[in-house]
């Protein structure tokens, strides 16, 4: 798997600043998904000190932790609430009504995508301020990469 630049969330002074993703679509789309199974929004942390938004999206059968990458348009779902400063856990694969997820442009990420070593990802267009930040917190996976708390 190819990473784009962004995928930290980090640049350095002279780069251009990485692109951030439009919460107001991606709200939308969320809310327009959790009519369709009959269920609610619930926002739950957006990023600031992690590199990801988080929000649920609840029915009568189930609830889905969904992550929104902060500067990619990448989605994953987990069924566990993050917690502030802990690497992420519980990833699950996408729930069938993610169909409106992909038309809206973003790209839904399976379980064996998040657990892909690090070992096995390009990182070969991410910037050297993104390289230094994987160099200094080690990432083991992909969703360590992704969907972190570095600061």
């Amino acid at each position: 798997m190819r990473l784009e630049r962004g995928a930290t969330g980090f640049w350095s002074h002279g780069d251009e600043p990485v692109s951030v993703t439009d919460l107001t679509r991606c709200r939308s789309v969320y809310w327009e998904a959790a009519r369709r199974i009959g269920g609610r929004v619930s926002e739950l942390a957006f990023a600031g000190a992690s590199s990801f938004h988080a929000l649920t999206i609840t029915s009568r059968a189930e609830e889905y932790v969904v992550l929104c990458h902060a500067h990619l348009p990448v989605i994953a779902f987990a069924n566990a609430h993050p917690v502030p400063g802990q690497p992420l856990s519980g990833f699950v694969d996408p729930p069938p009504w993610v169909d409106d997820l992909g038309v809206a442009g973003f790209r839904c990420l399976s379980v064996e995508h998040l657990t892909t070593p690090m070992a096995k990802v390009d990182v070969t267009e991410l910037t050297e301020a993104e390289l230094t930040q994987i160099r200094y917190w080690r990432p083991a996976v992909l969703s360590d990469l992704l969907f972190n708390w570095w600061d």
